[in-house]
């Protein structure tokens, strides 16, 4: 999830940035991101995953001793970061024990949940994890809707009473909305929410297709409206007038210092990027990283490399997606045309606030996208 703001701006920099910015220049593995499992209690409507429930057969899914193996993998890769989800994370018997194993290898923690399976009991154990942060999905500040787009009853209840079970147990909580189109006009309300809950607040505007193929969360997308909406309220010209990009450089970090590990032990660069790396139950993971063609592919992926984007007057303006690139228009080197969206609404903003002339360029193909809803 992300503010309005480029991922990466030098103009941003400290220590931790810093050494994060080498690891991407020496390819050196840093962080995991690990969905331990694809059951869950919640069936939300824009989710990008094809979740199963709670209960659901778990033959496939990595065991308990796997995961052991898989976690001293990481440790002996150099890793340090490992996000842990799902799925729902909690509906897994022996999380715990994986994420206990975790922690004592010394990874700085991170758990994503939706938290209504969270009690005070399971409240005390997260909190002796000592996690760097719990991450919890809430995406709106009435009952009613966020009930409607999780499907599952009391889920607001649920989830809010988390955060404060776990705030006042010291635990760093992190709200985070993905805004959608039922959403978006509570920005602000959601934002005083998580202050009143003593909790960080992360958003991010990228809906995208299932895993699948399935393109119906995209009906929640934000409309150019909406983008237009939120940009005005929140986009900080000093981050975006008089941006860069040189030819020769990635127009994102995939492949540089992170991967993505599924309940199956597939390998992938990145959760919105499937191209497979390798198998864990086939491989190790140093053989993986070292050597899966998929990594020297992505290398390639510079804006250079890309036939559209690299002469795109908004390249500037633009936070584009490989991964989106390929679900969406099935060529990671084409445009990824959601982007493009949100680059037009920056560039109207931009105007409108006289941090851009109003004759500041256009694509040859925008009569297209404004036309687009």
């Amino acid at each position: 999830m992300s503010v309005e703001g480029p991922t990466h701006d030098p103009r941003a920099a400290n220590p931790y940035a810093q050494i994060v910015a080498q690891t991407q220049r020496q390819r050196r593995l840093f962080s995991a991101h690990w969905e331990l499992t694809y059951r869950c209690n919640e069936r939300c409507t824009h989710c990008y995953l094809d979740v199963s429930f709670p209960h659901a057969d778990t033959t496939g899914e990595l065991t308990t001793t796997e995961c052991f193996r898989i976690v001293d993998e990481l440790v002996a890769a150099g890793a340090l970061n490992l996000a842990l989800s799902g799925g729902e994370v909690l509906v897994r018997r022996d999380f715990f024990a994986i994420a206990e194993y975790a922690r004592a290898r010394r990874f700085l923690l991170r758990l994503f949940t939706n938290g209504t399976l969270i009690t005070p009991s399971v409240a005390d154990r997260i909190a002796a994890l000592h996690p760097y942060a719990v991450e919890l999905s809430l995406y709106s500040t009435q009952a009613e809707l966020h009930d409607q787009i999780t499907r599952l009853p009391r889920a607001f209840e649920l989830t809010t009473r988390a955060i404060r079970l776990l705030r006042a147990r010291g635990v760093r909580t992190v709200i985070k909305t993905p805004l959608m189109r039922e959403n978006v006009r509570e920005f602000h309300a959601l934002e005083a929410l998580a202050r009143e809950l003593g909790a960080q607040f992360r958003y991010d505007i990228t809906i995208t297709p299932k895993d699948d193929g399935s393109r119906a969360p995209l009906q929640h997308r934000l409309t150019r409206d909406d983008l237009i909406g939120l940009f005005r309220a929140v986009i900080d010209p000093s981050i975006w007038v008089g941006r860069t990009g040189k030819p020769e450089a990635g127009t994102c970090a995939i492949g540089s210092n992170a991967l993505l590990i599924d309940p199956h032990g597939n390998v992938f660069p990145c959760v919105q990027t499937r191209l497979a790396a390798g198998n864990l139950r086939q491989q190790s993971l140093q053989t993986i990283w070292e050597h899966a063609p998929v990594w020297q592919e992505l290398a390639g992926l510079t804006l250079d490399a890309l036939p559209v984007c690299r002469a795109c007057e908004l390249r500037t303006l633009c936070v584009r997606c490989h991964g989106l690139a390929r679900l969406e228009d099935g060529d990671l080197r084409a445009p990824a045309r959601v982007n493009c969206r949100e680059a037009l609404a920056r560039r109207q903003v931009l105007v409108e606030k006289g941090a851009l002339p109003a004759d500041y360029p256009l694509p040859a193909w925008v009569s297209e996208q404004i036309a687009s809803p």
